[in-house]
């Protein structure tokens, strides 16, 4: 069985057991440390939990299984489909799901960035690559003849290391000139695909500064068979990061004697790797630290420790300014959805 969740110093301790079902760690036969423990399992009947205020602290999986179903959807027919639901099956549940719900707008427009991150064990950044990707969907036949305008302005003025590129089948010179992102081709059966979602706009950046977040962990030998571990994280961008899950491995089934956390943990023997948590970081508690002590002699096994979170923080200042239709010039209503996804965050 699953130790239940210990709380910690400002953590607001209370009882966290009982989870098990929703961190899909009952038996399912999903490994919870593959690459993103708390994405949603194949359970879309289920609802998640209600968001309630309870004494202790309480992991609510709302938002997650939401957001996913919703990924799920707009990337079913694309190359787009993020790592958190790539190879699982679930994802064509969630898919039909998801597209179940008419959108309310002609055009839904998203906005993701995956983030790959390297740190070494000391918490530089050795590597950090983010990708960005604009995708609209024309949800009726007016979303499928559209132009976007985007704030070219402040995009230009970003200055080094930062790359864009528009879409073969989009008008270069129309985005350079004006921020205007429209189709090279237009007229009857020449518009964007209804119900699939078409990357229409890309970006990059590749520089230290992009790292949302580092982390620092220090294993030091005591002695006797026991290692006293200290680390801590600090975001290191001004953004707000959901569901944050630091994946520590212990190098033993054992169960680590916590000496003091922020945020919250749970033990997993069965795979001998602890799992701190923290429902949100922010400029609130934007660096904390955890120490624990464990049997041991081997300082390397703490490594790779891996990292996963949710945010709507793009690095990129991309910003819609406005949808019209290519045939009247009027406005067109649409939505934007704006999500950051962890393809790879590693301390090493």
């Amino acid at each position: 069985g699953m130790s239940g969740f210990g709380g910690g110093g400002g953590g607001g301790g209370g009882g966290m057991g009982g989870l098990d079902q929703q961190f899909g760690m009952g038996g399912n036969g999903v490994d919870p440390y593959g690459q993103s423990p708390y994405m949603a399992q194949a359970e879309p009947e289920q609802e998640p939990a209600p968001r309630v205020a309870t004494k202790g602290m309480k992991l609510v999986m709302g938002g997650a299984k939401k957001k996913d179903s919703m990924l799920a959807a707009m990337a079913a027919e694309d190359n787009l489909a993020p790592l958190s639901i790539k190879k699982k099956k679930a994802s064509s549940a969630s898919a039909a799901a998801a597209a179940s719900v008419a959108p309310s707008t002609p055009v839904s427009i998203v906005a993701e960035e995956k983030v790959t991150v390297a740190l070494n064990r000391e918490g530089a950044v050795e590597q950090s690559d983010i990708k960005g990707t604009l995708s609209l969907v024309a949800n009726t036949p007016e979303g499928a003849d559209v132009h976007v305008v985007v704030n070219k302005d402040i995009l230009k003025g970003l200055g080094a290391g930062w790359t864009f590129a528009t879409h073969p089948k989009v008008s270069k010179p129309s985005y350079e000139k004006q921020g205007l992102l429209k189709l090279k081709a237009s007229g009857p059966g020449k518009g964007f695909p209804i119900g699939r979602p078409v990357g229409i706009l890309r970006w990059g950046y590749s520089a230290p500064d992009g790292a949302p977040i580092t982390i620092n962990c220090w294993p030091e030998e005591e002695g006797g068979n026991s290692i006293n571990v200290n680390i801590e994280y600090e975001l290191s961008r001004d953004m707000t990061l959901e569901d944050v899950d630091i994946m520590i491995p212990l190098g033993t089934t054992d169960a680590p004697d916590i000496q003091s956390i922020d945020g919250n943990y749970k033990h997993n023997p069965r795979d001998g790797v602890m799992l701190w948590h923290f429902d949100r970081i922010d400029q609130k508690n934007s660096s904390g630290s955890l120490e624990f002590t464990i049997s041991g002699s081997d300082t390397d096994a703490f490594f790779p420790i891996s990292v996963s979170f949710s945010s709507k923080n793009l690095l990129c200042p991309v910003d819609v300014r406005g949808v019209t239709s290519g045939g009247t010039g009027a406005q067109v209503g649409y939505a934007v959805s704006k999500m950051v996804v962890p393809e790879s965050y590693r301390c090493a």
